[in-house]
């Protein structure tokens, strides 16, 4: 019974997005394009069923400033153990210095015809090293 509470109790302490993350989005490689600063950024789908689509953008930050703002693009079609893998490309901004990376979910479409409510699709996803998400984006 003392063991229940425990993990009941920890599993009310571990993060929402922790706690629900199916995917996980890292940063991958960056470089310059012309006057873009590039990041690869790969989606991982570690939950048990496909993701049909989730697009977004980035905010990118050097400290707490905020230096840049990338083009959207989209991650599709991911399996249940799969990842896709995305340029996101920000005009004029920074590229080295850049030590935060802000994902903003602007669809989701996890499975059917319909999109899902971007706040619940980004309290899944899990940022990991320089990248975060944006809660409720």
């Amino acid at each position: 019974m003392r063991r229940h509470a425990l993990a009941c109790g920890l599993a009310l302490c571990l993060p929402a997005s922790a706690a629900l993350a199916e995917f996980d989005l890292a940063l991958g490689e960056i470089g310059q394009r012309e006057y873009y600063c590039t990041a690869e950024m790969t989606l991982t789908n570690t939950g048990p069923d496909p993701v049909m689509e989730v697009s977004g953008h980035f905010f990118l930050y050097v400290g707490a400033d905020r230096v840049g703002r990338s083009k959207g693009t989209w991650f599709m079609n991911i399996a249940p153990g799969a990842s896709v893998t995305a340029v996101f490309e920000t005009p004029n901004a920074p590229c080295t210095d850049v030590d935060r990376y802000e994902f903003v979910v602007g669809a989701c479409r996890l499975a059917g015809p319909g999109f899902d409510p971007v706040d619940a699709c980004s309290a899944r996803i899990n940022g990991t090293g320089p990248v975060v998400v944006a809660p409720g984006s």
